[in-house]
């Protein structure tokens, strides 16, 4: 997954990455491109929390050795055009399994 930080003056933005273990399914079959999974939220110390469904993951934040570049190729009349379209320098981990939300809804009576 991706995720949009940043727009610089230059049009090249800067990206973050989000790395998964395990598969996130869509119940109704086909793709997620472009649909609510969850949500992301970071602790008072900068740890990012997902909430996903009744999920809660927790992870943390890595920079790359080298930023990754998102390049869009594009064949004009004369040839290919390549352009960079956004940099890779960070992304968030959650390596650990999801811990269950659980709701304790007391009586009013």
């Amino acid at each position: 997954m991706i995720l949009k930080l940043r727009s610089s003056s230059t049009g090249v933005e800067e990206w973050g990455m989000i790395e998964l273990q395990g598969e996130i399914i869509n119940k109704s079959g086909g793709t997620l491109d472009g649909k609510f999974i969850g949500d992301l939220h970071f602790t008072k110390e900068n740890e990012p929390v997902l909430i996903i469904g009744h999920h809660l993951l927790q992870g943390k934040i890595v920079k790359f050795p080298k930023p990754f570049a998102v390049i869009r190729r594009e064949r004009s009349g004369a040839g290919i055009n390549i352009s960079v379209t956004a940099v890779i320098k960070t992304k968030i981990i959650f390596r650990s399994r999801p811990k269950p939300i659980i709701w304790i809804q007391k009586d009013k009576s």
